[in-house]
Order: structure tokens, then sequence, then C-alpha cells
């Protein structure tokens, strides 16, 4: 007897639960993603850090709401922020072709997007018509560089998962070009292990603010409250402050969204 009660009650707190309306139930906690991208993003010794990181821990700091930021390869973050839990992955170029699959929150940098070749091969660009003619363009996948030239028509972009597998592969002459952001190029030809010397730029054809861009799951509520905290740190000097110690030559995007 003592038994069957036991097992009547269990069974009516799950069943409970399990009405229970999902406004009452313990919401999903917000996870934060990055990937390698210095010095807007990155980790050292398993810290993240850069730019945007610093950013993100002055809104966290002032919402209360501290969470660790996990750094993946950006072809899997990206695909993580448009699943179903609540996601912020950042720095996130915002272009036409993203504008509805994500919430943002920005800006927060300005990106330059420039065609590279080996120094010393002798190619000139003289309109993006002329990259369209070689045999492959690198594109990190994901990338906004490589959705923008998708736009203009190219048929001989080339994906690779990261910017230090581009790198390589343009050092290698595996292709004559490759198409990426250039406010992070040094640090990442560094990383890979490339004299600082050994590209060039050949063509320079677009630029993009970047946000913190949040998954449609997402709250409106949290979207709009890191969104006044950023503007509040444009308001009171910490934003500039903050990039100006890492993008020391660059204009910070100060306006709001």
């Amino acid at each position: 007897m003592r038994l069957h009660m036991r097992h009547s009650l269990l069974a009516f707190a799950i069943g409970l639960a399990c009405c229970m309306p999902a406004a009452a139930r313990a919401a999903p906690a917000l996870r934060l993603l990055s990937e390698e991208f210095a010095p807007v993003n990155f980790s050292e010794n398993g810290v993240g850090k850069g730019l945007s990181v610093e950013i993100v821990r002055e809104i966290q700091q002032r919402l209360g709401a501290p969470a660790e930021i996990e750094f993946m390869p950006w072809s899997r973050a990206y695909r993580e922020a448009q699943g179903r839990e609540p996601v912020a992955l950042f720095a996130m170029a915002r272009t036409p072709a993203r504008e509805k699959l994500f919430k943002w929150v920005g800006p927060i940098v300005t990106f330059y997007s420039s065609i590279y070749a080996p120094n010393g091969d002798g190619v000139r660009l003289r309109s993006l018509n002329d990259a369209k003619k070689v045999k492959a363009v690198l594109v990190v996948r994901d990338w906004y560089t490589g959705e923008q030239l998708s736009t203009q028509g190219f048929k001989n972009l080339v994906p690779v998962s990261d910017p230090v597998q581009g790198i390589k592969m343009l050092q290698a002459r595996r292709a004559p070009l490759f198409a990426t952001e250039r406010i992070t190029m040094p640090q990442i030809m560094a990383q890979a292990g490339v004299p600082a010397d050994a590209f060039e730029v050949v063509y320079s054809f677009a630029s993009s603010e970047g946000y913190i861009a949040f998954s449609l799951t997402t709250p409106d509520a949290t979207v709009k409250a890191w969104q006044q905290q950023l503007d509040a740190m444009k308001q009171d000097g910490r934003f500039l402050t903050i990039y100006k110690r890492w993008l020391p030559n660059d204009n910070p995007p100060l306006g709001k969204r």
C-alpha cells in the first residue's frame, strides 16, 4: 500500500511538471560563443581575450549575469547560434543575408574585406571582375567575406575551415588569392608562423559592422538589456577605452544601432 502511494505521488508530480506553463519552468541559460579571431576575440591558455570579449564581459558585469565563453570553429558556432537554445555569438558581421537569422546588439567593431595575394607574384586587380577570372579565391567557410563575394556572382570560391588554413594554402600557392578580414590579418599571420611581409592587399571591396548576434530563441528582454548596457558604455567612455586598447588606430563605431 505504501509503495503504491509513493508511485502514485511520483506519477502525479511528473504529470504536474509536464503540465506547467513554459514560463514557470527554468529558462535555458544563455550560452556565449566565439572563435579564434585575434585581436577581436581569441583565447590564450584557456582564457578569453580581445576587444569583443572585454566588451561582453563588461556587459555581463553590469547585468550581473556571468557566463563562460566557449571558443569553437566559426562554422560550428554559426550553426549552433541558429538552434533552439538562447545563444550569443560574437563578433559577427551584420549583413543583409544574416539580418533575419539573428537578433542584434551593437555595433562593436568595423570589419574590412580585402583580397590578398603572395607578395612578389605580381597580381594586380582593377576590379572584383578580375578576381572572378582566377583559378580560385580562398574564403573562410560561413564568413561574411565569402557571402559578399557570392552575392557578387563569384563561382570560384574555395571554402577553408579557418583563416590559418587559408593563409597556409595561400603561402603554398594552392590558390592565387585569399579574401578575408583586414584588421585581424597581422595577428593571424603571426599565429600561422608566416612572415608579416609574405602577402599584400591587392584589392579592398567592402566594410561591415560587427555585432553580438543572438539566436532568435533568445528573449527580446535579454537582447534589449544587452543593447542598453552597450549604449551606456558608449556614453560613459568605457567602450572607447576598451576599443583603443585593442585597435588603437581604428575608428570605433560609437553610434547606436
